[in-house]
Parts: structure tokens; sequence; C-alpha cells
């Protein structure tokens, strides 16, 4: 400790009863502030030697404007870099970096928020617009999301690399899909012990060819109640059959039948559940699909401006209720016929040893299986 402390040095314009008056709080000073915080360290110091004697203010106004330009020119000098002021702070942080190292291309966008305005809209069309015209651009693309680096490749090969590669074996979880619970499905879940158990028993249980196969029965008579909704719109001098309200529907009620194992007719209209369970999936699409700034802006975390926490901390108690129903009516079914096994509740509910989840999980994993299989949003 006492060789990383040494006597503070007070400046000469400094009076000496100033510096009696400050000798029993600036006595001692760590000489080696961190990277992050140094610069605050002294311009705190200096505010307080000014402020306890005769010091002359300007030249704490004048030590923060030296900062404050310094910052500015390094943050364009950053945001100067290709790929933006993410990058452009990832190269001039990164360790034994060689001058001529050869950067990724990409566009630079704006100096604070970076290119966010390509994941916008349509944002294939964009990225595709902006990789063209440049091969090395098309084959590997870099560019900033606030402070988040990001890459995009065009290339087949470079894409099966990119996948293959350890360094992108977890997927960045956002703070709606967090705040949705998917960081408890296989779709969000890190690597490791707990992804492994998910993928287990996702191709051991939920999506194996014997469970597929129980389910074409279910799948069939969907269709049938399809196509006989639509035979009475599609009568005599009609031309076109608008399908798609026919297909969210027959989905939806895929997925209460399947997943939940509730059965409904696809003309009925008083399936109380299946309703609650759209509105639910749709809420959680609309969070899922907006961009979060706060995701990219850490700092704007705390003010929540689009409010997407407070939605998922509403939606999450709904999914709770909804979901955590079903499994204990399920669980109760089982205590009466303990083989019955009919649907993706009572497959969860049969596992057992290291495979089988906790209520919590089972949840996430029900809930995301929801996501998976109502696709109403993305006819």
């Amino acid at each position: 400790l006492s060789s990383s402390i040494r006597p503070f040095i007070w400046p000469p314009s400094v009076s000496a009863s100033a510096r009696e008056r400050g000798k029993s709080t600036c006595t001692y000073v760590d000489m080696a502030p961190s990277e992050e915080c140094g610069w605050l360290l002294y311009v705190s110091l200096a505010a307080k030697c000014c402020a306890n004697g005769d010091g002359e203010p300007y030249r704490v106004v004048g030590f923060v404007a030296v900062l404050l330009a310094a910052f500015v020119v390094t943050s364009l000098l950053r945001w100067a870099s290709q790929g933006g002021a993410a990058w452009g702070r990832y190269w001039w942080t990164r360790k034994g970096l060689g001058i001529g190292e050869a950067r990724i291309p990409g566009p630079r966008g704006f100096p604070v928020i970076g290119s966010m305005g390509l994941m916008t809209g349509l944002a294939h069309r964009k990225l595709a617009a902006a990789a063209a015209g440049n091969v090395r651009r098309r084959r590997l693309m870099a560019f900033s999301m606030g402070e988040t680096r990001v890459v995009v490749t065009a290339d087949p090969d470079v894409a099966r690399e990119l996948l293959a590669s350890p360094a992108f074996a977890d997927r960045p979880v956002k703070e709606s899909a967090y705040g949705l619970m998917f960081h408890r499905a296989i779709g969000f879940a890190p690597y490791g012990a707990y992804w492994r158990t998910l993928r287990r028993v996702s191709s051991s249980h939920l999506f194996s060819p014997r469970q597929v196969a129980a389910s074409a029965a279910q799948r069939a008579v969907i269709a049938r109640q399809m196509v006989d909704a639509m035979r009475p719109v599609g009568g005599a001098g009609v031309k076109h059959v608008e399908a798609r309200r026919f297909l969210k529907r027959a989905s939806l009620h895929n997925v209460m039948w399947s997943v939940f194992g509730r059965r409904y007719e696809l003309d009925e209209a008083g399936s109380g559940e299946a309703a609650e369970l759209k509105s639910l999936v749709d809420e959680g699409y609309d969070l899922l699909g907006q961009l979060n700034w706060s995701d990219h802006l850490p700092w704007l975390a705390r003010f929540d401006p689009q409010k997407i926490r407070s939605r998922c901390s509403a939606l999450v108690p709904r999914v709770n209720c909804f979901v955590g129903r079903i499994i204990d009516e399920h669980r109760a079914a089982r205590n009466d016929d303990a083989d019955a096994v009919v649907d993706f509740t009572d497959v969860l509910l049969s596992l057992q040893g290291s495979d089988k989840l906790s209520d919590a999980d089972m949840i996430a994993v029900l809930w995301v299986c929801s996501f998976i299989r109502l696709n109403g949003k993305h006819e």
C-alpha cells in the first residue's frame, strides 16, 4: 500500500493558508488512477483544491475544457475508423495491434448512434445496399450500432465459418429477450450444461421424429378445418380469397393443440384461451421486433425511453399465469393417467433425471415454443 501512494505536491499558485486548510483532506492521493476514472479524479481534486483557498477557478474551467476537447477529438478519431465508433474503440484498445493490420470494411454511420438506421424497416435491403459495389463488404462488413460491434456477411462460406466459430457460440441477449425469459430457452441460453440439456430435450423429445409423426393427425384435422372454413368464402363469382387470416387462425389452434393440449374448432369464436395466447404472443413479437436503443447505448438503459422494460415487466406475469395454470392442470391430469403423453406440456412433465426441468424453465420453453409454432406475424 505504501508503494502506491505518494505525498501530494501543491501547485505554486496555492497559498500557504490554503495549503494548511487542505492538509486534512488532500494529504495523500493515489498517483496511478485507472484508465477509466483517472481524469475524473484529477478534475475533482483540482476543483477541491481551488475551492479551498485562493486558487483561480478559471484554471479548473480550462482544465475541464481541455478534457472535453480531448474527448471530442478521441471520439471523432474512433468514428473515422472503418465500421464506425464501436470498431474504432476496439482497434484503439486492442493490445498488440499492428499499425498496418487490415481492418474489416464498413460504413461509419454517425458519431454516437453509428449505423443503427440500417436495422430499421427492411434491414436486409439496407444492409445489401450498404455492401453493394464493394466485394470486400459483401464478404464481410463491419458497422457500429451505438457501442455494439456488428459483422454481417453475404458470402455462404464466411457465414458457415462464423456459425462454426466458438466466438459466436453465445447469442447476444437483448433486454427484451431477457425480460421475456428467452434467456432460459435454447435460442438465447448461453452455451453450457443448461443449453446442452435443452438441446437434448428438444432433439430427443419435443422435435423428435416420433413426436412429429404423432402430431400428424392433428395437423391433418386443422388443415381440413381450414379448407372447410374457406369454402363458403370462395363461392361462385369470387376470384380471390384472402388466406392470411385463415392461416393465422389455423396456426394459433395448432399451437393450442400441440403445445398445450387445447382443441378447438377453427370457426369457434369463443376460445378465450386462444385469444389470450394470441394477445400475449403479439405483444411479445412487438417487443422483440423493436430496435431497443438501450441495448446499444447503455447510458440510456436507466431511462427506458421506449418503455420496453416496463412493457416486459407487465407481460411476464401474464405469461407466467397463463402457462403456469396449464402446467398445473396437466400435472393434476397426469396423476390420474400417468401414461398419457399427447402434447408438449405432457412431454416436459414426463422428463426425469438430468432432463427434468423446473416449472420456471418449463414455462420459458413452452412460451418460446408458442413463438416458434405461431407465425402469425411472419406470414
